[in-house]
């Protein structure tokens, strides 16, 4: 199955500064696919390629095998929110989705329909410079979605969103996903996008340094971890050190933190010290694998699943 965005040597440069170097992922269709970096490392300036909005100084960005531009109607294809501010300030918000229609070649009357959809009905008649920044962020994606696109692309689209919000934001994610969408959206913030997402783009640095399912990528980058309560903490950390393991020790418990073995490794290595365990749980962590991941790892690159 072709990939429904696909970067091949995606490379951008500003005058001396190395954006994005040499990209190469594809995203699956129908699947939510995060687009993890810290911030600086290309996110903005990928997804903007993609769109059309910033050109490739070498390599390409595909839409579903083409150009953005090759596509006879984008909107239909591909729907972007990539900035809150992206509607003028002093136009109402049901005026602003009605123009964005109006280009897409939609109905204007979809404009209501999606103004309820992000929960914005009862302000369609107010300007948007007035809107907070989650308030945006809903207008922003209900622009995204006039053309009914078959993919999504988001930058940071939790910004400024309450708890509330964010929990609003995941489920309606997961709806395009139920619908048959690709999604493919951004952040720096592991706890927005851990158990949404089904797939893993990341950058560093301005490098793609894993592609592939979040699963595969928490595996490659051992973002998994061994919580351990014991009688003799101490005892257990110094045999688990020997054994190549790493320990953190919880301020004023009794808990090991233990990385890069296993469950049942740190299991044994107790018995045979006769140290008594009172828990052991194996964790896996998508923080831990992005930690490990973005930190300065030059040499890594490519496929993770």
């Amino acid at each position: 199955m072709r990939p429904m965005l696909q970067a091949r040597g995606l490379t951008k440069r500003y005058d001396s500064v190395l954006a994005v170097s040499n990209a190469n992922f594809a995203v699956r269709s129908g699947a939510i696919t995060g687009f993890l970096g810290p911030n600086g490392a290309g996110k903005s300036t990928t997804m903007r390629m993609f769109l059309g909005l910033d050109s490739p100084t070498s390599g390409s960005a595909l839409i579903d095998g083409k150009r953005i531009d090759e596509w006879p109607a984008p909107a239909r294809k591909v729907g972007a929110a990539l900035d809150p501010q992206c509607v003028h300030p002093s136009r109402r918000a049901i005026d602003s989705v009605r123009w964005a229609a109006h280009l897409a070649g939609v109905e204007r009357k979809q404009a209501e329909v999606l103004l309820d959809r992000v929960g914005l009905t009862e302000v369609a008649g107010e300007r948007a410079g007035r809107f907070s920044l989650g308030m945006k962020q809903r207008l922003a994606l209900a622009v995204a979605l006039v053309g009914n696109p078959e993919i999504v692309i988001l930058d940071e689209p939790m910004n400024g969103l309450d708890p509330d919000g964010i929990r609003w934001m995941k489920a309606l994610l997961c709806q395009f996903r139920d619908q048959g969408r690709t999604v493919f959206v951004s952040s720096h913030l592991l706890a927005e996008l851990e158990g949404l997402v089904d797939d893993l783009v990341v950058i560093a640095q301005s490098k793609i340094v894993g592609n592939g399912s979040a699963e595969a990528f928490i595996r490659r980058f051992q973002g998994q971890s061994v919580v351990v309560g014991c009688d003799e903490p101490r005892l257990l950390a110094e045999a688990v050190i020997r054994a190549g393991g790493r320990v953190k020790r919880d301020t004023g418990q009794q808990l090991l933190h233990v990385t890069g073995l296993t469950a049942v490794e740190v299991g044994k290595i107790a018995r045979d010290n006769k140290v008594a365990l009172f828990e052991l749980q194996e964790k896996r962590s998508l923080q831990l694998a992005f930690t490990q991941a973005t930190a300065d790892r030059s040499g890594i690159r490519g496929e993770v699943g």
